[in-house]
């Protein structure tokens, strides 16, 4: 397990309430049977890009508990609103969006959903410990408050069973167009660079794509091609999940919503049941879209965003076109209508 603190053993200062939110489940270990606590509040939610070992957590106070007993864990009272994404999408921005104290809190990749996909993937069964851990994430902050959970595009392969689990749940779904997910990726160092075809593999194995691709597709000539591939199969995911929850999923592409975030933000908080005031949504949507998801510090927008991408097509023009014309010959035929299908 990863501590929050990788400085200091877990320890507890106090004893866990699983009832508390800000006792929050940080990590778990589903082979050895242990759950990874860490003490937080709503503060520490907010400034963190991701719920995971980056967390500014120093100080805090952290504890190891069994994982047996969480079994026995009810359902929340107020279901979770699911904001899934397929990466490169504006999802982040959009949690930051949708996090308004004190009506709703956004919790921006768990570290927690990232194990339970990582041992749905190596085979291991999460069915036991999958809805009493959103339990735990769904559990509200404020009186009437609500909860939104990103999970991290990792755990796509979640997504069926997840909101299986939560049967009354609404999500959102993030993507983005083929050439704008690879050009984004222009922006990635080498490390996440090499990690494409690994992320490709997985989201092959969570999906039915891999029976109907042609042998060329498992050999892409670059890692822009295997980012087209990993693409492919996150969208043979989403149709699936299309399939599994009908009217309480709705897709989204960023390219149109980033252009109306106001009007967007609103929208989707609509469709996920958040009563959050609409004056203040959008007044909160406008500061959020005028700064970097990641690093609120750096002033960032649309126009930024978009000026960006067009250098990089101009710089980055003939491997962005070959790695789109690979996929066109040999990847895209495979998908199925729905794969390619959005909602606004």
């Amino acid at each position: 397990m990863t501590a929050a603190n990788p400085n200091k053993l877990p320890t507890a200062l106090a004893p866990v309430d699983p009832a508390d939110p800000t006792w929050f489940p940080f990590d778990v270990d589903v082979a050895g049977g242990r759950l990874q606590w860490l003490c937080v509040d709503e503060a520490l939610i907010a400034e963190s890009a991701f719920l995971d070992p980056r967390m500014p957590t120093a100080g805090r106070p952290q504890a190891l508990t069994a994982l047996a007993p969480v079994a026995d864990l009810h359902p929340p009272a107020v279901t979770p609103a699911w904001l899934w994404h397929t990466s490169f999408c504006g999802s982040t921005l959009l949690a930051r969006i949708l996090h308004l104290a004190p009506y709703s809190v956004a919790l921006r990749e768990p570290l927690l959903l990232r194990r339970l996909s990582d041992a749905a993937d190596a085979g291991v069964d999460i069915t036991p410990w999958l809805s009493p851990l959103i339990a735990l994430l769904a559990r509200p902050w404020r009186p009437e408050g609500r909860v939104v959970i990103k999970p991290t595009h990792a755990a796509l392969n979640l997504a069926r069973v997840a909101m299986a689990s939560t049967p009354t749940a609404k999500a959102l779904l993030l993507t983005s167009p083929l050439e704008d997910f690879l050009v984004s990726h222009l922006k990635k160092s080498a490390d996440t660079l090499s990690k494409i075809p690994l992320l490709a593999e997985r989201a092959l194995r969570a999906g039915d794509l891999l029976p109907r691709l042609p042998a060329e597709a498992l050999q892409p000539p670059s890692a822009l091609a295997a980012a087209a591939l990993q693409w492919a199969a996150q969208r043979e995911l989403v149709a699936a999940l299309r399939a599994d929850c009908g009217p309480r999923l709705r897709v989204l592409d960023w390219a149109r919503l980033r252009e109306r975030i106001e009007d967007g933000a609103v929208e989707s908080a609509g469709f996920l049941g958040l009563d959050l005031p609409e004056a203040a949504l959008r007044a909160h949507a406008r500061a959020c879209a005028g700064v970097h998801a990641k690093a609120p510090a750096r002033r960032y927008d649309t126009a930024t965003l978009r000026d960006e991408n067009a250098w990089l097509r101009t710089q980055h023009q003939a491997v962005v076109f070959e790695a789109v014309r690979w996929a066109e010959a040999h990847v895209l035929p495979a998908l199925s209508p729905e794969a390619l299908r959005v909602d606004g």
